[in-house]
Order: structure tokens, then sequence, then C-alpha cells
């Protein structure tokens, strides 16, 4: 099969989609964009593995390796980009590549999502910086080396699931792989070389009511008002963790971002379940199990 362009790569990858989402309704995996790439790489002569994520046919890591040996430089980069559907909107159809997408919404996008359009010079498609394009590069970036000129393996990493639960970063520290004395992950910095970055922890809340009728809420107990003095809580988190600031981050201080809400099931019920996904970011510093038990003793 004839090699294709960096530009082709690019567009094939953006062409096939892979979203991860905490919403099954959601989530797509990423199991088209890991079969695609592992012909490539095949093809370019590197040893291809396939790890399956979570027990999910979906859902996979693919570790590519040239060269033999101990050591060896990882190429990183994740297959999975952000949702980008908001619940109750009515858009039907299908995409080029055959996924039904009804309900999802374009009205953000000028330019069809799952197409890499250029426009002044920069191309605009879901997941086109964060991050295909970069698994393109490093496939590209291959191409200048025989495997006699590595005096120790290559290994282009694609993992699954870094936009939501992280379960391809998971299965590899469970299965300690891969092995190697130097890593580059491609995520987006502007080209600029990035030493330190923020932890990230997605957590969820869950609270648990009574529910009845809401004629007499007094036979019940809302989980969905207990939630409205927890997320009080969690903003007053939020701003006292302000004071530990790491100026070489953006922003430099750590982050509380309320993600996801959903609860109940009717007006005229009271509210028997409520759960709060958000997304914690802490600087280098701070202990993410102290964090988190000052939240708890705030929402209590």
């Amino acid at each position: 099969m004839a090699r294709l362009s960096v530009r082709e790569m690019i567009d094939r990858l953006i062409a096939t989609p892979s979203v991860s989402a905490v919403d099954p309704a959601l989530d797509m995996g990423n199991a088209a964009m890991i079969d695609t790439l592992a012909t490539w790489l095949e093809d370019e002569g590197f040893a291809v593995e396939l790890l399956p994520v979570a027990e999910s046919k979906k859902k996979a890591n693919l570790i590519a390796t040239r060269g033999r040996g101990p050591g060896g430089l990882v190429l990183s980069g994740h297959t999975d980009t952000v949702p980008y559907h908001q619940s109750g909107l009515d858009h039907s159809g299908l995409d080029h590549s055959g996924w039904d997408h009804s309900g999802w919404d374009h009205s953000g996008w000028t330019s069809d999502p799952f197409t890499a359009t250029e426009r002044d010079g920069e191309l605009y498609g879901l997941g086109t910086t964060d991050m295909k394009s970069f698994l393109a590069l490093a496939i590209e970036a291959s191409r200048a080396f025989d495997d006699a000129d590595l005096s120790e393996p290559l290994i282009l990493l694609a993992t699954a699931d870094e936009e939501s639960g992280m379960d391809g970063a998971r299965a590899l520290v469970d299965a300690g792989r891969p092995k190697a004395r130097r890593a580059i992950i491609g995520e987006p910095t502007g080209l600029r070389p990035i030493r330190l970055h923020k932890g990230c922890g997605m957590e969820r809340l869950e609270l648990v009511g009574r529910t009845g009728h809401s004629s007499d809420p007094a036979h019940g107990a809302s989980a969905l008002e207990g939630m409205h003095a927890a997320i009080g809580a969690l903003l007053a988190a939020r701003d006292s963790l302000s004071h530990l600031r790491r100026e070489e981050l953006t922003p430099p201080h750590s982050t509380i971002n309320l993600g996801r809400i959903e609860g109940g099931d009717n007006p005229n019920r009271i509210c028997g379940r409520c759960v709060l996904t958000y997304d914690l970011r802490l600087v280098p510093g701070l202990d993410p199990e102290e964090v988190r038990a000052a939240i708890r003793r705030g929402v209590a």
C-alpha cells in the first residue's frame, strides 16, 4: 500500500470519530482509530501490539515498536477526543464515516468537526491539535530512520480514554508497559518543552436522599437540594486552593471544574439521588488525599 502523507493521515484520523465521555450514551471508543494506526505502523515495519482496555472490545491501547534492546524512546499520544454533544438538541444525520450522531450539536462549529478543514494556514477539526495530528507526525518522523540506525527501541504509544476515565493510562501502569528511558508526550504546548504539569483527578460525588411525592416534601429528603449545598462547599474549597501557586503554570493555581450533574426523574417527585462529576487539577506540592478529605468534610 502506498504511503500516506502527513496531511492524508491527519485527514483520515480526524474523519474517524473517537469521542470518550463519562456518559455511556456519548462514549464511542477508539477501536476504529487503533485499527487504522495499527495498519499504518505495520506497513512501516513496526511490531504492533494491541492491549484491550477495561475489558472493552471498543477500547484499546497500541504499542508499536521498532528496534530492540533495553531503554528506548516513547512517542506518546492519546487517540480520543472530548465530546461536542449537548443534551436535548435535535441535529439528526449520519457523518461521512457512517457514525450515527443524531442529537449532536454542531452549533459551535463553522465546519464539519470530522473533516480537517484548512483556513488561513491552520487545520480545524475535532482532535486536530489535541492530539491526533501528533500521531501522524510521529509516524512521519519515524520514516527518517532505518532499524539499523536505532541503538535503542523507538516506541509509538497510542492510548485510550485520556479525556474521560484515564483507563488507558491505568491499564499501562497495571501492565508495566512500555519500558523505556525517555518519553515525549505530544500534547499541544506551542512547541515549548513542559517539565511539569498539574495532576488531574476526575471525581464523583453521589448523594442519596429519600424520594416521595412533591405534595408533601416533609416525607422525603431531596438529593438535589443536598447537592446545592455540596456545590457551595466545593466552590469554597476551590477558593481555598488558590494560596499555593506555581507561576510557570497557567493558571498558576489549582482548579475545580463542576462538569456534569444528573438527578431526579420527574418534577412532581422528590429527587432521591443526585450525582455530580467534577475535575480536580492540583499544582505540584498539594497532597490529593488531603484535598479530598477537606472536600469530604465540607460536603458532609
